[in-house]
């Protein structure tokens, strides 16, 4: 059987005011033989990784070949602990670097793996469109996260599971049609 997906969870208040994230993260639990979920805020309250921090979040991504990134998206950019994991884990020497070395080899730690993003978002999906409020799709959105992976030598999925209008009267009927919605996207994914 293929290795779980390691869901990367950064979402700042996960057991409070989260409604959508708490409830996907429940659903995920439901499924532990297929998804391994990690909370970086609980993880890591003081919003900081030290050398053991980084050696174990580096050990997880060594472990899976599907790494997805799950949060709300704040001012269209991930909650600040994300980056700051991205700057710590993703080391030279280690997830890029070694540009000649093979998969697996040090500096290409990530390649080969396959990375996607689920987001929420208080506005509307109409607004993310060219003539939208926001500007931008959703896929445009995520755009950091496709470059990193091409950085690292990692695929990524060019369209982001989302969820929209989650702070405009978001029901509850709607909620749980997304974390239906969103298993079953994840078991979509290739695996890596």
């Amino acid at each position: 059987m293929a290795a779980p997906i390691l869901v990367i969870v950064a979402h700042p208040d996960l057991a409070g005011a989260s409604r959508v994230h708490k409830r996907w993260v429940e659903e995920l639990a439901r499924h532990a033989d297929e998804f391994e979920v990690r909370d970086l805020y609980a993880l890591y309250p003081g919003g900081t990784l030290d050398e053991v921090a980084v050696a174990t979040e580096r050990a997880a991504l060594e472990e899976h070949g599907t790494v997805v990134f799950q949060f709300p998206v704040y001012w269209y950019s991930a909650p600040a602990l994300l980056r700051t994991w991205t700057d710590e884990v993703y080391g030279f020497g280690w997830a890029y670097g070694g540009e000649t070395a093979a998969p697996g080899e040090p500096g290409r730690a990530l390649a080969g793996k396959h990375f996607a993003v689920a987001m929420s978002a208080g506005d509307i999906e109409a607004n993310y469109c060219a003539e939208g409020t926001v500007g931008f799709t959703p896929s445009e959105v995520i755009v950091p996260f496709r470059a990193t992976a091409n950085y690292v030598g990692a695929t990524c999925e060019p369209e982001p599971f989302a969820l929209f209008g989650t702070e405009n009267g978001l029901t509850d009927e709607e909620l749980e049609r997304s974390a239906a919605a969103y298993v079953s996207w994840l078991r979509g994914l290739p695996r890596g």
